[in-house]
């Protein structure tokens, strides 16, 4: 049962993710412009890219450190985190550099899943104080 939770919360995420961009997406369109909205469009998708990529990386090394049984991760783990941060921000810079994205719509859209995780407690304290509700006599 608690597999089935974590794909549920999992799923969750993810389209809370996804309706972040968009509404992040369509208010910089309406409020400043096609700049914020294509900076908002990039950085959800390196936001999206940056998530799966972490999520791969860490599995793998879990796996492996799991057959091992050692615990013990692979030398130049950490590198390869640094080097996936190091990517995004190349990224970020030659989008900012070429001047059709606006730089802090490029920060929205990148901390679109913050916005899906503040999404997501506000629904979990929803159930916690709805399930604790007295009852009426």
């Amino acid at each position: 049962m608690s597999e089935t939770a974590d794909s549920t919360v999992e799923q969750r995420l993810q389209r809370n993710t996804y309706l972040v961009i968009l509404v992040a997406l369509l208010a910089g369109l309406c409020w400043s412009g096609g700049r914020m909205a294509l900076g908002v469009a990039l950085g959800g998708a390196l936001s999206l890219f940056n998530k799966n990529w972490l999520q791969s990386s860490l599995r793998a090394i879990l796996k492996i450190a799991a057959e091992k049984q050692d615990g013990r991760v692979p030398p130049f783990t950490v590198s390869k985190f640094i080097f996936r941060y190091y990517l995004i921000a190349c990224a970020i810079g030659a989008a900012v550099w070429t001047g059709w994205f606006h730089p802090l719509g490029i920060g929205v859209g990148f901390a679109a899943f913050v916005g899906s995780a503040m999404l997501e407690a506000g629904y979990q304290l929803y159930l916690a104080y709805s399930s604790n509700e007295p009852s009426e006599k």
